[in-house]
């Protein structure tokens, strides 16, 4: 539409020029066939030829005629046409110079500005008395010029406005034209791997172009929801049948361990490599059972309130032995944390893959730590470690399903542990992140709702119940 208005107005101006050049030469032409008639065959009065001259001529067209004299150089002497309405050309010359020098040899009519006006300007051949003249025009077009500007303006506020009413109505129509896309995005954004073979986009009440639309979404939701159930199948059974010999594995092993004072060194090593590579698939195992519990929705949780404190005084117990002395606790705050409701078997082994984490990626001196301290309305379980500690690119990604850090291309692991990890602690209604340690390293931290204790009430002595008098 701008563009249309912009060919408008160079087309309005190509006209408008051609209009006046025609207009012009129309005048050109009769003045001089006018002036042909007018003027006897033979004249030798300048003064006659400037009375013609004035009554060919108006406020708005000067005529005036140029003797060619033979052998001179440029025009010859000049006769303009007399009166007071042509009294300031003869006093300044200065208009009939600047036409003059306008003025292309051909003599055709030409448009040119002098003063902020616009004029035009042309000459004709003449004999008069048998002497070659030059009659010349100049005509005042300032007032079509200025009425031409006046109508590009309304042209180029009638755009603007044309423009802006457009982009408004333009506007609303692609925001009503929207709207489904919009209602499909965010059904899609609600969209989880629970919900793919129920929801499914509403073509109900729909524009016809966007049916398409809606049925290849949902054909393509089948299609996923299909391969997800497909998915889930395969780790739920292929977890279960792992299950039972690794755990002969890991159990044999160990046995074969207790019983190993007849074989060397180098059996013995062999045999527990065995025993710990079998752990940590019976840990895999039970990681990928976990996160194909919850997406089946067959995550179970028995959550309770618990002390957290004596949570972590038992791991730190059961988990000392396989963390080689490294494994610390840190004492508890003063003012206490109070409690947690939480699943205690999950919420331990939540704890247990962030201590095997920090073993692993950090080094064999340092000591891993465990805290507790209460933020706010939360409380908060920490497992920090004096490694390299984790990236600020990485630490939403390293909790993504089969991710591993940047850093951990030389260390053992399947990027599970901590996906369990924030699932489970979801679930408790917690959340887990990962911050820098004190003095260096990774704080692998947990977090969930405190729990307000509940008030105890004394019991009333059996005293009070038998009566002072049995006392």
């Amino acid at each position: 539409m701008l563009a249309g208005y912009v060919v408008l107005l160079l087309v309005n101006r190509q006209l408008s020029g051609r209009l006046r050049h025609d207009r012009h030469d129309a005048q050109v032409q009769a003045t001089t066939q006018l002036l042909q008639e007018l003027l006897p065959e033979q004249i030798d009065s300048t003064a006659e030829l400037q009375r013609h001259l004035a009554e060919l001529g108006s406020p708005s067209l000067l005529v005036w005629m140029v003797w060619l004299e033979p052998g001179r150089q440029g025009g010859g002497p000049v006769i303009l046409p007399s009166g007071e309405a042509f009294r300031p050309f003869l006093d300044d010359r200065a208009l009939v110079r600047a036409a003059d020098a306008a003025l292309p040899p051909d003599g055709q009519p030409r448009e040119f500005r002098f003063n902020g006006r616009t004029y035009f300007t042309c000459a004709m051949p003449l004999r008069l008395a048998g002497r070659p003249y030059q009659l010349r025009f100049l005509q005042d077009f300032t007032l079509e010029t200025e009425q031409e500007q006046l109508v590009n303006l309304l042209l180029v506020a009638v755009a603007g406005a044309s423009a802006l009413f457009t982009s408004a109505l333009l506007r609303l129509v692609i925001h009503r034209g929207l709207e489904p896309l919009d209602a499909f995005s965010t059904t899609l954004a609600g969209m989880s791997t629970r919900s793919l073979g129920t929801e499914r986009l509403s073509v109900k009440g729909q524009p016809l172009e966007l049916h398409p639309i809606a049925e290849a979404f949902n054909d393509l939701l089948d299609r996923l929801a299909e391969a997800w159930e497909h998915q889930r199948t395969f780790v739920n059974g292929v977890s279960h049948e792992l299950r039972t010999p690794i755990t002969l594995i890991s159990g044999y092993s160990r046995r074969l361990l207790r019983r190993a004072d007849g074989l060397s060194a180098n059996q013995q090593e062999q045999l527990r490599l065995v025993a710990e590579e079998a752990e940590s698939m019976g840990r895999l195992v039970n990681d990928l059972l976990e996160i194909a519990r919850d997406d089946a929705g067959r995550l179970q949780l028995e959550c309770r309130q618990l002390d957290p404190v004596v949570l972590l005084q038992e791991l730190q117990v059961r988990l000392q032995p396989t963390s080689g002395g490294r494994l610390r606790l840190e004492p508890p705050p003063p003012e206490g944390c109070g409690q947690v409701c939480a699943d205690a078997e999950r919420l331990s082994q939540c704890l247990a893959n962030l201590v095997e984490n920090a073993l692993k990626y950090s080094p064999a001196p340092s000591a891993i730590e465990l805290a507790l301290n209460r933020e706010a309305d939360q409380v908060v379980f920490h497992v920090r470690d004096h490694g390299t500690g984790v990236p600020l690119a990485d630490r939403e990604r390293i909790f993504g399903r089969f991710v591993r850090g940047s850093g951990s291309a030389d260390t053992s692991g399947h990027g599970i542990g901590l996906a369990v990890v924030k699932t489970l602690m979801e679930r408790m209604g917690g959340s887990v992140a990962v911050a820098d340690a004190p003095g260096g390293g990774a704080d692998f931290q947990l977090r969930l709702p405190a729990v307000a204790e509940p008030s105890i009430t004394p019991r009333s002595s059996l005293r009070r119940w038998l009566g002072p008098g049995l006392s």
